[in-house]
């Protein structure tokens, strides 16, 4: 888990010097965020791609179209990928109780697929909105003020899509 989060930073720190040096809306700065991202993760998530999306103010159909012309970039092959925040703020509204729903529901911990290969279930520090936790996400999609019952019920819709 703490390689992941290091891995997070790193792709975090690098994002945000790359929109500094090429500037919003820059497709030659999201080409080299792809090209980061995959040489940190091994591959390009979907929470990636929304996330260079949003960081470089565009549509996120740009950063798909953008790997469509960059045959060397792989996109994860999962259906869904969960996010859990492991924030200490999360944490004192109660996101561990969430985390926990959320790994026996899917049957999996943080960084594992499920046996389908449908969904991937991973961690990240803080999603910097605290205010509104316990966070998690599917796919880029916030869920916010998450509880118990609340992440079981969103787990299970995913499980039976």
């Amino acid at each position: 888990m703490k390689e992941t989060n290091d891995k997070e930073l790193m792709f975090n720190e690098s994002l945000e010097n790359l929109v500094d040096n090429y500037g919003t809306a820059s497709q030659e700065g999201i080409k080299a965020s792809l090209l980061e991202c995959q040489n940190i993760f091994e591959f390009v998530s979907n929470n990636h791609q929304v996330e260079i999306a949003r960081t470089f103010q565009v549509d996120i159909k740009l950063v798909k179209t953008l790997m469509k012309f960059m045959p060397s970039i792989k996109e994860s092959i999962v259906e869904y990928e969960v996010v859990c925040c492991l924030g200490s703020r999360c944490a004192s509204n109660g996101s561990m109780e969430v985390i926990m729903a959320v790994k026996d529901t899917l049957g999996i911990g943080f960084n594992e697929t499920s046996k389908d290969g449908r969904i991937r279930l991973m961690s990240r520090n803080c999603f910097k909105k605290c205010g509104q936790g316990p966070n998690l996400t599917v796919n880029g999609e916030f869920y916010h003020k998450m509880n118990k019952l609340k992440a079981i019920d969103l787990m299970k819709s995913i499980l039976n899509k």
